[in-house]
């Protein structure tokens, strides 16, 4: 009876939500058993071919190890200021088909020539630099023109870091961080300053001797609250761009000079034939 019970164990399956119920399970079991130290940790070989087992690509998993290496990946628990305007960082990254030391050489090259971007810090050991936006005249002529043809996709990002982890000799995961720390405050100052400023108003006007006044108390903290969360909605949009930037990247898309492409579109326009 043994052995059929424990072929019966051995040979059950279960579908995709059930595994990943019984692994959340099994890794709080084991966290609650206080292993020794000797034994935590799980091998990257495990997790991929626990997530195959789940049906999952290989890949992804091997990418989410290499953001887990460079620090990208939270628990999901975050400050106040995070849950009600959003985080301070967007993050875009991919599993190339590249060394790590050659995505690195080719990112860095693509974003100081073709994103209007100055490196700030660069540390090839560590495959990580950082960049802030071009302040010069050719800089912002070229977001002005791409602005206008719909295709400036940094607008909102003041502050990028490029890195790259090696996930085997001949892949690497290459990580964008769009740093947008100074527009989280800057809307979360604004958000508090319509709250505290309309509810203050509100209630010197109530004490007056207008009762209905209290009214814009809560109506203050309403709008305050939606600045906020209009930050929040707008978060989609700015992590759209940085993965469009990153698919540039990527696939080595290099737009040709800014006065080249104004140069095209106008003589498009000016060999189409006069309407009659």
């Amino acid at each position: 009876e043994s052995t059929s019970a424990e072929s019966t164990s051995a040979d059950s399956r279960f579908d995709r939500e059930a595994a990943e119920r019984v692994l959340r399970r099994a890794i709080h079991l084991a966290d609650a058993a206080e292993r020794s130290s000797a034994d935590d940790g799980l091998a990257e070989q495990a997790l991929i071919e626990a997530a195959e087992e789940l049906g999952l690509d290989a890949g992804a998993v091997r990418l989410a190890a290499a953001e887990e290496r460079l620090g990208l990946l939270h628990d999901g628990h975050g400050g106040v200021l995070d849950r009600l305007a959003g985080p301070a960082e967007v993050t875009a990254s991919a599993l190339v088909e590249s060394s790590a030391a050659d995505t690195m050489a080719h990112a860095d090259e693509w974003l100081r020539r073709h994103g209007s971007l100055r490196r700030r810090r660069h540390d090839p050991e560590a495959l990580v630099a950082t960049y802030t936006r071009r302040s010069d005249f050719a800089a912002n002529v070229q977001r002005s023109v791409r602005s206008v043809l719909g295709r400036e996709q940094l607008d909102k990002v003041r502050h990028l870091k490029l890195a790259v982890a090696a996930v085997d000799d001949d892949h690497s995961a290459i990580v964008l961080v769009g740093d947008l720390s100074t527009d989280r405050s800057a809307t979360a100052a604004a958000g508090l300053s319509i709250a505290g400023i309309g509810s203050a108003f509100s209630v010197a006007g109530a004490f007056t001797g207008t009762g209905i006044l209290w009214l814009g108390v809560p109506a203050s903290i309403a709008a305050g609250f939606g600045v906020l969360r209009w930050r929040v909605a707008a978060l989609a949009d700015v992590r759209g761009a940085l993965e469009g930037v990153l698919g540039r990247v990527v696939a080595a898309d290099t737009e040709p000079g800014v006065i080249s492409e104004v140069r095209d579109r106008l003589r498009s326009q000016w060999s189409r034939p006069a309407a009659r």
